[in-house]
């Protein structure tokens, strides 16, 4: 009787590729190479656990665009970072190893690892169309397996044409104002906050945003990205401003003081009443940096990968229909809900 082959990806304190000591998006175990894919990939804290004092022999795989993202944190992961591009493949403890574009956010990388015959590609979190000016989509490669991230794994989220996205929230802003009504954008900062800025200046529209927005967006241009300059909220708009607003801040006191408001939800989420309903929009618009469940079958269709395995997400949903598809398909990390202040 025939060995089944060990599956490529599992969980222990992150994705580990098999046969390696390559960890990806988690702080994994003390002796690691740790695989930073995009600046939003690590939980809240696990930055401190990568840190000179804390590391241990840990080594950080990252591009310069990622740990400009950072901020602070990426600064002080600098001592552990090994300088990484795209393009150019190179040899580490027995790996072939190259960085390929992923299209989420500036620096956002997927990791193409050769071993022993095999290439495995982590591609994490990816966009597969310009996500805004400037950045470009994901390029898939050839490889033997793949692991996805599946936020959006799920049939429900086929996302609209980023075009019919785009006219939907300018004519919203723009019916908004007509109207002499306040538009708040609830839009991620990671998520799709730059496009929605271009979007707005394209229009003519005059923007503030929340704080947080702001300082993520200046961070983007030290990125290389060149996304709108936003002015900061100060607690009123004029007659042809538009605010940007972090989701997760809905319920700040300084909303309840604008005259008139009217709100709607930019997210990939959107297209599904109950997320627009829980963030209190009045619309739901579909603009996303990621990408939409036809996109994530495209791309691995793309990679001629037989194995997937899928985190994040809607991961045990798209398991199940990509292994009635005839792909060897599975979930690697539990599962979790919707994160509506992603994408």
């Amino acid at each position: 009787m025939s060995r089944r082959r060990k599956r490529a990806f599992s969980y222990h304190a992150g994705v580990t590729l098999d046969g390696t000591q390559l960890t990806c998006d988690a702080a994994g175990f003390a002796t690691d190479l740790v695989f930073l894919s995009h600046a939003k990939a690590l939980a809240p804290g696990s930055s401190f656990s990568l840190s000179a004092r804390r590391a241990g022999r840990r080594q950080l795989l990252a591009t310069e665009g990622t740990l400009v993202l950072l901020g602070a944190a990426g600064e002080r992961l600098r001592a552990r970072a090994l300088p990484a591009g795209f393009g150019r493949a190179f040899d580490l403890g027995g790996l072939r190893l190259a960085l390929v574009p992923a299209g989420y956010l500036p620096g956002a990388a997927s990791l193409l690892c050769e071993r022993g015959g095999r290439r495995l590609l982590y591609a994490g979190t990816i966009c597969r169309e310009s996500a805004f000016a400037g950045l470009g989509p994901a390029e898939a490669r050839c490889a033997d397996a793949v692991c996805l991230d599946a936020t959006f794994g799920d049939p429900r989220f086929v996302l609209p044409p980023r075009e019919e996205a785009q006219a939907a929230l300018q004519g919203f802003v723009e019916a908004a104002l007509a109207t002499r009504r306040a538009p708040v954008l609830l839009v991620s900062p990671f998520g799709p906050a730059p496009a929605t800025a271009e979007v707005l200046q394209a229009a003519g529209v005059t923007m503030r945003a929340h704080g947080t927005i702001v300082g993520v967006l200046d961070r983007f241009r030290q990125a290389g990205a060149s996304p709108p300059p936003l002015r900061r909220f100060g607690g009123k708009l004029g007659p042809n401003e538009a605010l940007l607003w972090p989701p997760e801040a809905r319920d700040a006191p300084a909303l309840g003081r604008l005259d008139s408001p009217t709100f709607a939800f930019v997210s990939g989420f959107s297209v599904e009443p109950t997320a627009v309903a829980c963030m209190r929009a009045d619309q739901g618009i579909a603009l996303s940096n990621q990408a939409g469940f036809p996109d994530l079958v495209a791309y691995l269709e793309a990679t001629g990968a037989h194995e997937v395995a899928l985190h994040r997400g809607f991961a045990e949903t798209f398991a199940t229909i990509l292994r009635e598809r005839g792909y060897d398909a599975y979930a690697i990390d539990p599962p979790r809900q919707m994160e509506l202040f992603r994408g």
